[in-house]
Order: C-alpha cells, then structure tokens, then sequence
C-alpha cells in the first residue's frame, strides 16, 4: 500500500542520507565492527542500533572510550570512515525510487535539502558517485551542528538555509534519533524501513520500505 502525501503542504523536503536516499546501514555497522576488532573490542548489532544509529562520531567515540581526546577522536572517525568508503564503494546505488522522487520533487517546485551527521569525506562520495550535486543545492552536515540526532538543531538549521518555515518541511528520515529530530523541529516525517522496524519508526507521521511506495498528491 502506498503512502499518499499531499504536497500542496510543503515548500521544502529535506532528505537524510544514509539508510534514507541510499541503504548503506549494514556497511556501516561491518565497518564499526571492523574498526573495533582493530582495537580488540567487540561490538554486537544491537549495541550499534541502540547507540550509534543517527549520531555523530564526536558523540560516539567518547561514549565508548573512556578519556579519549579530541585528537584521537579524529583520527578514530577518520580510519572508521575510511574503512566503511572502501567496505561501501563497490555496492553504491541509490533506494529504490529515490532518481524518480527528485524528479517529481522538482517538477512540483519544491525546494530539496539534505540534513545528515555523515561527515564530509562521505557526503562528497555518495553525491559524487551517484551524480546528485546538482539536485541538492543545501547540504547541512557534521561540521554545521553541534549536535546530533535527535537534538532537532540540523533539521532547524536547514529550514533556515532553505528559508521555509520547519512546518512547511517535508522529512525522509530511517532511524529512531532521526525521525525524533525532525518531529522535535516541527516537520512532518517519513520513516524509510532500511535499518530499523516499523515499531522502532512509529513516531514517524509515514512509513515507507523504499521511495516507491510513495504516491503524491498535486
């Protein structure tokens, strides 16, 4: 069944990255798992879906490296990233139905964002790779906040870029802290089921597998 939404309410959608335009969640999960192996640590799935999903690196490390300092919370996000580019390249694609979401997006006019903690190097891989730059004018990441996920400030921060009231935006959201994040900035919020259930996703206001279950009205 498909989830109708009429878009004569929005001026704006803003799209998280990963899980959302691009089901890459698995990748990052091996390549946390790989990256604490290297530092004789294990970490279980469900430690990462409980604390690492939709959060910044800066708020990760810290919580599970007891006094670590600033510089090797670089360097630890830097070879984790690292890591996951080279685990990730070589299954890069986009969820299903997202090219033709974009397409509609624009011939309806509406202004398109993208709001992700994902840091720089990444962001640059993902819309380089599949060709996106162009459709996503404002692109607000890691280094924009000083919060992560479910701290609302990213999607708030964005709105403002886009010059569109946060009740006027449209959100594609796939995890828990991102979906509360959007709601906490007034947005209304599309859940897409890459990573986590439809119970875990529930206070979203839509739920949807990939982008073709989507139906628009106007």
């Amino acid at each position: 069944m498909k989830s109708l939404i009429d878009l004569t309410e929005f001026d704006a959608v803003i799209f998280d990255m990963d899980g959302t335009m691009i089901d890459n969640t698995p990748y990052h999960r091996k390549a946390w798992q790989e990256f604490f192996k290297l530092k004789g640590r294990i970490l279980t799935d469900e430690e990462y879906n409980k604390n690492f999903s939709g959060k910044k690196n800066e708020n990760i490390l810290p919580s599970m490296f007891e006094g670590i300092t600033n510089e090797e919370i670089l360097q630890y996000g830097t070879e984790k990233e690292q890591l996951y580019r080279d685990l990730y390249a070589p299954y890069l694609m986009p969820l299903a139905g997202l090219r033709e979401t974009i397409a509609l997006l624009e011939e309806k006019h509406k202004k398109l964002a993208i709001a992700t903690t994902s840091n720089a190097a990444n962001r640059e891989f993902v819309l380089e790779t599949l060709n996106l730059k162009e459709h996503f004018p404002i692109v607000v990441g890691d280094t924009d906040v000083t919060e992560g996920k479910p701290n609302p400030e990213i999607y708030l921060i964005t709105a403002k870029k886009l010059e569109v009231e946060p009740v006027k935006c449209l959100v594609f959201e796939d995890s828990p802290p991102g979906v509360a994040a959007g709601k906490k900035a007034g947005m209304t919020v599309v859940a897409v089921m890459t990573a986590h259930t439809k119970k875990e996703l529930e206070k979203a206001d839509f739920q949807i597998k990939d982008f073709t279950e989507l139906k628009f009205e106007n």
